[in-house]
């Protein structure tokens, strides 16, 4: 391993909008699977159902949230790495500026 980090600010400008789509559409879907309806199934199918979509909801919230944390995460080290590159451009303008 060299250690060697490489910073693609067009990549997270891709992966961010991707992520955040990803949690708009597990929002969704969790909206869905609340507000399904079992009336069709027979009355012996309804407790095992209400459990499926309430664990399928609870699995949709989380991959939801996670996505948001993911996209928070690519759009803060991102900047984190833009604001230390434009800093250490400073430095060695200023190193140039007070040789010459």
């Amino acid at each position: 391993m060299s250690g060697f980090v490489q910073h693609d600010q067009a990549l997270a400008d891709i992966l961010v909008p991707r992520w955040r789509s990803q949690a708009s559409q597990m929002r969704t879907a969790t909206g869905h699977l609340g507000g399904a309806s079992i009336g069709g199934l027979p009355a012996v199918a309804h407790s095992a159902a209400r459990r499926f979509l309430r664990n399928w909801e609870d699995a949709a919230r989380r991959a939801s949230v996670a996505a948001d944390v993911y996209a928070d995460d690519i759009g803060a080290t991102s900047a984190s790495y833009a604001s230390f590159d434009a800093e250490i451009a400073r430095r060695m303008a200023r190193l140039g500026a007070e040789s010459r």
